[in-house]
């Protein structure tokens, strides 16, 4: 019937959850399907707008109207491999540049064999002053580099600052490929490096510094990173103010004209990614090649289509270009290359899945079937364990019954045979009248302990029990004890240890030694003959310990707990069929926690037991 009443509550409690469950799962996939909707439209609305954007640059691009040009845009022409930057200070360095001039060989000859062979540079600086004073720019820029030097290593720094004023005058005109006026700069900033005029240098190169970064001179890659990384080591620090977005400019220029040089398609667009996406498009035409750059804020426009959902682009390496990606976004929504011709993927996704706004419905019919299913549970489970409790006190009353009956029946037998025998005055000789009378006070004495026993634990079990607290002798009293259970014919060998100094108590005596009493009939019973039991008494913690240890079969430890419930017998007990009620460890239990103190045990199956009675201190007697 139990089992029959149990299986019903959980198939119908399953049944109602699994219901819930299913509407859930309903209302979440439609409240998904929602959002997905939603999704795909917002991915069509920004791919129409990234469209438009990219169809006004091309416009642009096309039609040379330079003029509308997003702010920061570049323009780049190239014809026989040459570029034409627009505007001209639009990139930090350049993805070419044209050849210098060549100087006419042996020109500078006499010069250098006077600086480099005889080391006489007075002599070399005289020779270099006239071809400084030449009328072609590059002959007098190249003329004065080699003048400032020779001076610089004649001992004449201030002679050779002259000298690089006077280069700076000549502006963009090259100098090895480097135009005159950094040149004159970064030889004034070595000069006063090496001078040590240390504010001087910081103001030369911080000049230096501002006109890479603003783009003044038209160098390649290799020199501008090489002349700024030397600008700043001269200041000692790295200015605040950057390129303001032309790295990414001149690098996106880059990347694009070696791209063009190796085949490029003739006309195309991009978004070239970093940091700083760069947005181009070019076309060629009769070996004409222009392009136009701009960094890809006018794509942002675009991305902000998407509303509240995050949109990005993406490369065909599936990096980002631009916009952001929600890496626990749990929707996504792409548009591929192939089907919207444009040079990146469009991904738009969304960190909710449309199911937060059921939050609260779920949660109340969640809670409201939860609700159910747990009271059907907590209903099955209160009848089952309220059933299995009944069962079990039922057995353990059948077996205490029993264990009761079978401890009577030994006394009041022997107690039968005795008086038939008085009755019939059939004793055979003076000896075996005294044997008798003295099994007739053994057993009457034991089923006197027997019935009090019983009554006592009644009294305890309805709280009539109440202890008569005295000041106590402990070690007389365990003595007492010890020395009348060995009197008692129960056998064992017991060894008695009683320390020195033990604390005073307060307790009742009879029902303390009711206490060691029955840890002593345990210990023998459960120890196989010659039973040897330890007694061990010492002060704990202020107060009493009195140890009752054996050598016998041991508890096991599931079983340990439960030892000193009422009715309770051990497997170890019942296997051994040894003799008992039950109630012997929930008697001394209960007297331990009248007095304030408690019960201990200590066990290893096959090892023995140590039982341990604590009682706290009192005053002394």
């Amino acid at each position: 019937m139990q089992g029959l009443f149990l299986a019903f509550t959980l198939l119908t409690g399953a049944t109602v959850g699994w219901l819930g469950w299913r509407l859930l799962a309903q209302d979440r996939a439609l409240a998904r399907q929602r959002k997905v909707e939603q999704l795909e439209a917002a991915a069509d609305r920004v791919t129409g707008a990234l469209y438009r954007q990219m169809a006004e640059f091309e416009e642009l691009l096309l039609a040379g109207e330079q003029g509308r040009l997003p702010v920061a845009a570049v323009v780049l022409r190239s014809q026989n491999q040459q570029i034409v930057v627009s505007p001209p200070d639009g990139l930090l360095f350049q993805p070419a540049i044209p050849p210098p001039p060549k100087i006419p060989d042996g020109l500078f000859a006499s010069a250098e064999a006077l600086e480099f062979q005889r080391m006489d540079f007075l002599a070399a600086a005289s020779a270099l002053r006239r071809l400084a004073a030449s009328g072609d720019r590059f002959v007098r820029a190249a003329a004065l580099v080699r003048l400032a030097r020779n001076l610089r290593r004649a001992g004449q720094p201030e002679a050779a600052l002259e000298v690089y004023a006077q280069l700076a005058t000549l502006g963009t005109t090259t100098v090895d490929g480097l135009p005159a006026h950094l040149v004159a700069l970064e030889g004034r900033c070595t000069l006063f490096h090496e001078l040590r005029r240390m504010g001087e240098l910081e103001r030369e190169a911080g000049i230096l510094h501002s006109r890479l970064m603003r783009g003044e001179w038209a160098l390649g890659r290799s020199s501008y990173e090489f002349q700024v990384a030397q600008a700043r080591q001269w200041l000692r620090r790295t200015p605040e103010a950057e390129g303001g977005g032309k790295e990414a400019l001149s690098a996106a220029a880059e990347l694009l004209w070696q791209a063009w040089r190796k085949g490029s398609p003739p006309k195309g667009r991009t978004l070239l990614g970093g940091d700083s996406p760069v947005l181009a498009a070019w076309s060629s035409e009769g070996g004409e090649w222009t392009a136009v750059l701009a960094p890809a804020l006018a794509l942002d426009a675009a991305l902000l289509e998407a509303g509240s959902f995050e949109a990005a682009l993406i490369d065909d390496e599936g990096r980002r270009l631009l916009g952001r990606i929600n890496k626990l976004a749990r929707l996504r929504v792409e548009r591929s290359q192939a089907s919207t011709k444009l040079p990146w993927t469009v991904l738009l996704s969304s960190p909710d899945d449309g199911t937060a706004g059921l939050a609260n419905r779920h949660w109340f019919l969640g809670g409201g079937l939860a609700m159910l299913v747990a009271l059907l549970a907590a209903a099955g489970f209160i009848v089952s364990r309220a059933v299995s409790k009944e069962i079990a006190v039922a057995q353990l009353q059948t077996d205490f019954v029993a264990a009761v009956s079978h401890e009577f029946r030994s006394p009041l037998a022997s107690i039968s045979q005795i008086a038939e025998l008085l009755d019939a005055d059939r004793w055979p000789t003076p000896d075996h009248r005294a044997k008798g009378h003295e099994i007739l006070t053994r057993e009457t004495a034991r089923l006197r302990r027997l019935v009090e026993g019983l009554l006592d634990f009644a009294r305890m079990e309805a709280g009539t029990a109440g202890y008569r607290l005295a000041p106590l002798d402990a070690a007389e009293m365990v003595r007492a004890v010890v020395d009348e259970f060995q009197a008692s014919a129960n056998g064992g060998q017991i060894e008695l240890s009683i320390a020195t100094g033990l604390p005073h108590i307060r307790g009742d005596r009879e029902a303390l030694s009711r206490a060691l009493w029955n840890l002593l009939e345990n210990a023998v019973k459960y120890s196989a003959p010659p039973a040897r039991v330890w007694v061990e008494t010492s002060a704990s913690d202020g107060g009493l310990a009195i140890r009752v240890r054996d050598e016998g079969t041991g508890i096991p430890g599931g079983e340990q707990a439960q030892i000193f419930n009422k009715f309770y017998r051990g497997s170890e007990a019942k296997a051994r069929g040894v003799k008992g009620t039950g109630l012997g460890l929930a008697m001394v239990r209960h007297i331990a926690e009248g007095h304030g103190g408690e019960v201990r045990v200590e066990s290893d199956p096959g090892r023995g037991s140590t039982f341990t009675l604590v009682l706290p201190g009192g005053d002394p007697a």
